[in-house]
């Protein structure tokens, strides 16, 4: 009889035994939690997404059997995203992990790693193909040991996590929770959009940005009229399509007085008419009030025009083209660490106007220049009329002699360049912002465009753009030092609105959540695109373009651009 019963269990395979050791120890099932559900959603919103437990410790996860890993680098939300509606990487199919898709049967799409055999069935070697229903008994069983419904081991690279009951009961009732109820905004039929503009643009700027987004907004409804006729002269629709057409409506929220106000003004729109995702906007100012909204709200906020972007490694809820003006900041640093003529206790001297636009540049600089862990800089913060003093400025250039003058200042100064240089030694270099400076950049005396260099946060390289009318013809490339300072408010909007969002929108079939419209944009292909020579995304990643060039003038008084950096990466 033992013979016989040693025998039956070496023919069993790992993924039995396995199964069969989960049912002999396995806990009960986790007790629901006596918490209130904000709290159980605040407990377990922490674990999913950073891996920290209720206690504040990190969560225990272990792969490949007993190799203890970090929890906040494997947390649930790395892989399975932020809205827990699974992802695709590198061939491995993660799943749902949402309680509307857990507690139901599940087959996983194909993959572009799928193979087939000679009968033309799916062969799936890195994830599960199907499986039954989760009970809050097989979640946990499922989290604690990698062993699904039907007794299939998970992928090796999926974590398993040994949760108390307690732990366990929040993180089951967190994702019973998650994405159940879709977003403010959205409903089967109908998208409603907002687009912000603060009271300091122009009506001219202000032209510019609505008129692209009310053309995406007609496009849309015209799409969605052209699929009504195509269902009901009886066609079949593809999923595809069932899903990628919806009504949509735009909402201008017009932010007026200080910025202290706008939060306030936001938040009546937004109560009167609430909105999916707010798509552009503009400001002048800072638009951190607006992020602030966004965030608190969680609310996407898509591609704002500003030049001064919130600067987070952790906030969520805005894509950004850049960082603005501290992205020149940052790539002046970089460019100075590995200039190999410069020698390395070279004093340098930043002189920053007293402006917004002139501390956000300094802060991009100092920010990357302790990152590369290099000695602080002389910097010196100036008022317009402190800047036009000689007697300052050469105080200034005796006290500290620098080598190297980082000049975050308007164009104002531009005609005092000469005697500028001429305080500094001989291989002296002087760094400008070609957006501060604007167009006035181009008037810098040949005699010193040698000495003086440029950020360019832009495309170089010649475009090619699509022959469909994908891109604004209207709109030139920025080719000469004559067009510094245009900010191309309608190419910026028309790219990024037909291609980044139009796309996420698609992809969200029924699955209308706003994190989840954040996720498919996280991880959709690089784009090319007019303005910038990198357009890429990734998970968590809020700035898409993340690069720049330090540029010199060319000879001319429409000098040409000439790289003195390849496209800096930050």
């Amino acid at each position: 009889m033992i013979r016989k019963i040693l025998l039956t269990t070496l023919a069993l395979s790992a993924a039995q035994l396995l199964l069969c050791a989960v049912q002999v120890f396995a806990l009960p099932v986790p007790p629901a939690v006596d918490l209130p559900q904000a709290e159980i959603i605040r407990l377990g919103e922490r674990i999913f997404r950073d891996g920290i437990l209720p206690s504040g410790d990190p969560m225990p996860a272990f792969i490949r059997g007993d190799v203890e890993i970090d929890s906040s680098a494997f947390s649930c939300s790395s892989c399975h995203l932020r809205a827990g509606l699974g992802s695709l990487e590198g061939g491995v199919v993660t799943p749902p992990t949402n309680g509307s898709k857990l507690y139901k049967p599940y087959r996983r799409p194909p993959s572009l790693d799928d193979t087939h055999d000679h009968a033309g069935r799916y062969l799936y070697a890195k994830t599960i193909v199907e499986r039954p229903a989760y009970n809050r008994e097989k979640l946990a069983i499922a989290m604690r040991f990698g062993v699904d419904p039907a007794g299939q081991i998970f992928n090796d690279v999926m974590p398993r996590y040994p949760l108390s009951d307690r732990d366990m009961s929040v993180l089951t009732g967190y994702l019973e929770i998650l994405s159940s109820n879709f977003s403010p905004g959205a409903s089967v039929s109908a998208f409603r959009f907002a687009t912000i503009i603060t009271d300091d643009v122009s009506a001219e700027d202000r032209q510019a940005l609505l008129e692209p987004l009310r053309k995406f907004i007609d496009q849309k409804n015209q799409q969605l009229a052209t699929y009504e006729d195509f269902i009901k002269f009886g066609y079949k629709p593809t999923v595809d399509m069932k899903y990628a057409f919806n009504r949509a409506e735009l909402d201008i929220w017009e932010l007026k007085g200080p910025p202290e106000t706008w939060q306030g003004q936001l938040a009546a729109y937004n109560s009167k008419n609430p909105v999916f995702a707010v798509l552009s906007g503009i400001s002048n100012g800072e638009w951190r009030p607006i992020h602030d909204f966004c965030e608190a709200e969680r609310i996407p906020c898509l591609y704002p025009i500003t030049d001064l972007p919130v600067i987070s490694e952790t906030d969520w809820y805005t894509f950004y083209f850049n960082k603005g003006y501290a992205q020149e900041g940052e790539a002046t640093a970089r460019y100075l660490n590995h200039v190999k003529m410069l020698p390395v206790n070279t004093p340098i001297l930043q002189i920053v106007q007293e402006t917004l636009v002139g501390k956000a540049l300094a802060s991009g600089f100092n920010n990357s220049w302790q990152e590369l862990q290099r000695q602080p800089v002389t910097t010196m913060t100036l008022s317009a009329q402190q800047l036009q003093d000689r007697g300052t400025l050469a105080a200034l250039f005796k006290k500290h002699k620098p080598g190297v003058l980082l000049l975050w200042t308007d164009a104002a100064l531009v005609p005092r360049l000469s005697k500028l240089t001429k305080l500094l030694p001989a291989t002296g270099l002087i760094f400008i912002s070609s957006g501060y400076m604007g167009k006035k950049t181009a008037a810098i005396a040949e005699t010193l465009r040698s000495r003086v260099y440029i950020t360019y946060p832009y495309r170089l390289t010649p475009f090619v753009g699509s022959k469909d009318g994908g891109f604004d013809a209207k709109v030139p490339l920025l080719m000469g030092a004559k067009d510094f300072g245009d900010r191309r408010i309608i190419s910026r909007s028309t790219t990024m609105l037909k291609q980044a969002t139009l796309r996420g929108l698609n992809l969200l079939y029924d699955n209308l959540y706003r994190d989840h419209l954040l996720d498919i944009m996280s991880t959709q292909m690089d784009l090319i695109v007019r303005d910038y020579e990198r357009f890429s995304f990734g998970p968590g990643q809020r700035y898409a373009s993340k690069g720049c060039y330090i540029i010199q003038l060319g000879h001319g008084s429409d000098p040409p651009l000439l790289p003195r950096s390849e496209w800096v990466i930050l």
